[in-house]
């Protein structure tokens, strides 16, 4: 089976066109997304104040602006927050890669009192934005955040969603379950309530928060859950105890399983750690390694939005600062002295609050050919340079990941098909398979399936084995 970028994306470009006209341009992949707070002609303050996704190129140069609504049209709500609260109006993109989210209240500029009022009075409202420009913003929602605020929202495909904040009766993590419902359900079991960013990597849910026993990264559940009643666990080697010296977090990007930043807005002095953390997994804890301050000035040394692309195994990050008027700045990780360089100068009147790296959307497209039990689960986009990340999960004897070019696709036994050539296999539940960062190979594509050796369940002859289903993954 072979499949080109275009065949997977071409179609979704022409059908969202055929479904509504633009006028912006198409998001271009690789470029810098970041929510601005204000147009900049009267100081921010707690009254209503407009949104709007400054699309800029790796180097700084606007490419262009995407106002978010500011009054009803047809089914479309309009959407805005409050100008001076900095824990609003952060920013994400769907982890299939094709939406940008952000989420506020149904307001018009101006309005006052709205995050007091009730859901019920004030709905609070999830942006979806496509790469073309197209906004919906449909979902809004009457039982969540009630006199509280919400803040960031995630979503894995677009149609469903995952948002944090804070309120007393009707905080903490909610899911919602279509694009268009007016109802949500909470979903973690007890504290915190107030929690700040929401994630989603490597089909984990994460939140950040700074609230009693919880101050950093914390997964909810397992996997992306949507029933209630779900745990919310710090990452071992972040705080639990509440002390002033705690991690202050809001955003985080994972760069791999084994590596996250996490944005923190404090401002003091030393021994405070405000800035872009950098935390590293052992395997057993995670332990932070150093911190960029991202201003020499103590008010701007935090940061709130982070976000990151790896290449060959280099990171680059872009945050937004806590300087009054916020600034967008970019780190290539080389190490503790890495320079931060001031991408795009803050304007006055304005804040930047959420940022994100716009990738390609991810060519892996799921094989059905398993038997058994074991199941396989893949991760990446396929660009050139990155790498894609398989785990064989609920295994029982030998766990085998294999990879090939040429599909095969021949019934071993019944409900078990050998969908490759196997031409290179991998002994483990888990492996990381790095893209060389060659355009040459823009096209190619390869084929990824799981093999629980000597397992019952399957196929018995020629071997004792159970296969799982597979991913087609194009080379971009």
């Amino acid at each position: 089976m072979h499949m080109s970028s275009a065949s997977v994306i071409l179609p979704l470009v022409a059908a969202l066109a055929a479904s509504s006209a633009t006028a912006q341009q198409p998001i271009a992949f690789g470029n810098i997304v970041v929510m601005r707070v204000g147009d900049g002609t009267a100081a921010l303050g707690s009254t209503a104040t407009p949104m709007f996704l400054d699309e800029y190129t790796p180097t700084g140069v606007l490419a262009q602006t995407i106002a978010l609504p500011t009054a009803a049209s047809g089914l479309n709500r309009p959407i805005g927050v409050r100008g001076t609260a900095t824990s609003e109006g952060f920013l994400n993109i769907s982890a299939n890669g094709l939406y940008l989210l952000a989420t506020g209240y149904d307001v018009t500029p101006g309005a006052t009192g709205f995050a007091t009022a009730a859901a019920a009075t004030v709905n609070r409202v999830i942006a979806r934005v496509d790469f073309l420009g197209n906004v919906d913003t449909t979902t809004a929602l009457t039982d969540a955040y009630s006199a509280g605020n919400p803040r960031c929202v995630v979503s894995d495909d677009g149609n469903q969603f995952w948002i944090s904040g804070t309120a007393v009766s009707d905080g903490g993590v909610r899911y919602v379950a279509n694009v268009g419902d007016t109802t949500c359900l909470g979903i973690n079991a007890g504290a915190p309530t107030n929690c700040r960013n929401i994630g989603i990597f490597d089909g984990q849910l994460y939140i950040t928060s700074s609230s009693g026993n919880f101050h950093g990264v914390c997964t909810v559940g397992d996997g992306l859950p949507t029933g209630s009643g779900q745990p919310i666990t710090v990452l071992p080697g972040f705080p639990t105890a509440l002390t002033a010296a705690n991690e202050s977090t809001y955003d985080f990007f994972f760069a791999d399983p084994f590596t996250v930043y996490a944005a923190d807005d404090r401002t003091g002095a030393a021994p405070e750690d405000g800035g872009i953390q950098k935390w590293t997994f052992d395997g057993i804890t995670w332990t932070k390694q150093y911190t960029f301050k991202l201003s020499a000035t103590a008010a701007a040394s935090g940061a709130r939005g982070v976000t990151g692309h790896v290449v060959d195994g280099v990171t680059t990050l872009w945050a937004t600062d806590t300087a009054t008027a916020t600034n967008l700045v970019t780190i290539t990780d080389t190490g503790p002295a890495s320079a931060v360089t001031v991408l795009v100068p803050g304007m006055a009147n304005t804040s930047l609050r959420g940022v994100r790296y716009y990738p390609k959307p991810s060519t892996l497209t799921r094989l059905i050919g398993g038997c058994g039990q074991a199941d396989i689960k893949a991760f990446g986009n396929g660009e050139i340079g990155t790498d894609v990340r398989t785990k064989l999960i609920n295994t029982q004897v030998i766990p085998i990941i294999g990879y090939g070019t040429l599909p095969v696709g021949v019934p071993l036994c019944p409900g078990c098909t050998l969908l490759h050539d196997f031409a290179f296999i991998v002994v483990g539940a888990e492996h990381t398979l790095s893209l060389p960062n060659s355009p040459g190979l823009i096209g190619v594509s390869i084929l990824i399936q799981g093999i629980d050796f000597i397992a019952p369940g399957g196929c018995t002859s020629p071997l004792l084995m159970t296969l799982t289903d597979g991913y087609a993954l194009t080379l971009q």
